[in-house]
C-alpha cells in the first residue's frame, strides 16, 4: 500500500489551518469593508464578522475536544479564548475609551495565560502522549493489508516476553518518561496505555482505552479500543493489528534489555 496516512487527522491541525484562514479573512474582509466605505461612510472598518467566527471557531473546537478527549481543559479553554476574541470587535472601535470593555479583556487575556500555565502538564502530556500513541498506531500498520474482517471487543493474546518484573518496571518506566504509553501497575501485570482519542491525562485505570497487559511471568496481551480502530481510514485485519502491536512491544522490550532505548525513538519516529 502506497505512502498516505492510513490514519486520520488529528484535531488539532485544525487550529493552525483554522488561524491561517483567518488571517486570509481577516485581509479579505479589511480590503471588502474599505470598498464598501467609499459608498457608506459610516461603515466600520474593523472586520467584525471575521472575528466573530474565530471566537466561534475556538468555542465549537473546544466541545469537540472533550466529546473526543474527555479533559475538561480544553472546552474551558475553548470558551475563554472564544470570549476574549470576541472582545476585541469591541475594544477597537472605542480605542480612546478605557472603559469596562478593555478591563474585561485584560483580565481575560491575563487569565487565560495562567489557565494555561496551571494546566500545563495536562496540556503538554496529552499533546506527547497523543502523537507517540498515533506513531505506535501507524507503525503497527505498516505492513497489514485492508481486511474484511474488522474491530472485535476481545482482547488478543500476543505471546510473551522474556524480562524480569524489575525489567519490566523499568521498561514501563522509560516509555512512560517519553509519553509513549501511561503506565498502571497492579499486582500481577502492568497495563501500558495508549489512545488516539480519550486523553491518558484524564484516565484512572488503563483498560479505558487502547492498551498492553505484560503480566509478571511475560504473558503480552493487546486491547484496542474501537474508537482507535476507526480512525484508520481503511478497514484492516483487526487480529493481525493486534499481532504487530504485541511484536512492537516485545521488540521494545528487546531494545530496552540491550541498552538500545534510542532505538525506540527512532523507530516510532520513522512511522509512516
Amino acid at each position: 500500500m502506497g505512502y498516505r496516512s492510513k490514519i486520520r487527522m488529528s484535531i488539532g491541525w485544525i487550529y493552525p489551518i483554522g488561524i491561517f484562514t483567518s488571517y486570509i479573512l481577516l485581509f479579505l474582509e479589511f480590503e471588502i469593508r474599505k470598498q464598501l466605505r467609499h459608498n457608506f461612510p459610516g461603515l466600520e472598518g474593523l472586520p467584525y464578522i471575521t472575528i466573530i467566527l474565530v471566537a466561534l471557531m475556538f468555542i465549537v473546537l473546544g466541545i469537540v475536544q472533550w466529546f473526543r478527549y474527555r479533559n475538561w481543559i480544553y472546552p474551558v479553554l475553548g470558551i475563554l479564548m472564544g470570549i476574549t476574541t470576541a472582545q476585541v470587535s469591541l475594544i477597537f472601535p472605542h480605542y480612546d475609551d478605557p472603559g469596562i470593555v478593555k478591563l474585561t479583556y485584560f483580565i481575560s487575556f491575563i487569565f487565560i495565560i495562567l489557565f494555561v500555565l496551571i494546566n500545563w502538564h495536562s496540556l503538554y502530556g496529552h499533546e506527547r502522549f497523543e502523537i507517540n500513541s498515533r506513531r505506535l498506531f501507524r507503525l503497527a500498520s505498516e505492513r497489514i493489508q485492508k481486511a474484511e474482517n474488522g474491530f472485535t471487543a476481545r482482547p488478543y493474546s500476543g505471546g510473551r516476553i522474556d524480562c524480569t518484573k524489575d525489567e519490566l518496571i523499568g521498561f514501563a518506566r522509560f516509555l512512560h518518561g517519553n509519553y509513549i504509553v501511561r503506565p498502571f501497575y497492579y499486582e500481577n501485570y502492568v497495563c501500558l496505555s495508549f489512545s488516539m482519542n480519550k486523553s491518558l491525562m484524564a484516565i484512572n485505570e488503563g483498560n479505558e482505552v487502547s492498551h498492553v497487559i505484560i503480566g509478571n511471568d511475560g504473558s503480552v496481551t493487546v486491547k484496542v479500543s474501537e474508537r482507535d480502530y476507526r480512525d484508520y481510514r481503511e478497514r484492516l485485519s483487526f487480529d493481525k493489528l493486534c499481532e504487530s502491536l504485541a511484536g512492537i512491544f516485545i521488540r521494545f522490550m528487546e531494545y530496552y534489555k540491550g541498552g538500545l532505548e534510542s532505538r525506540i525513538m527512532v523507530e516510532l519516529k520513522a512511522a509512516r
